[in-house]
């Protein structure tokens, strides 16, 4: 049975929770930040493999 993606509302069998993941690169004025949001979202595997994120912690 296929449900969607939290991320892109794709159509999938083999969604794997995971956090999002915010990466800010450093520049010539600003530090490099990463924030690991708390809730818990289904992302496909294109999503998993393009954007970043931290798979849940069973």
């Amino acid at each position: 049975m296929a449900t969607k993606c939290d991320s892109c509302a794709r159509e999938e069998s083999d969604l794997l929770a995971v956090h999002r993941v915010y990466v800010t690169p450093e520049s010539w004025d600003t530090e490099e930040k990463v924030e690991v949001m708390a809730g818990v979202e289904r992302w496909c595997v294109v999503c998993r493999l393009h954007y970043p994120h931290q798979p849940l912690q069973e």
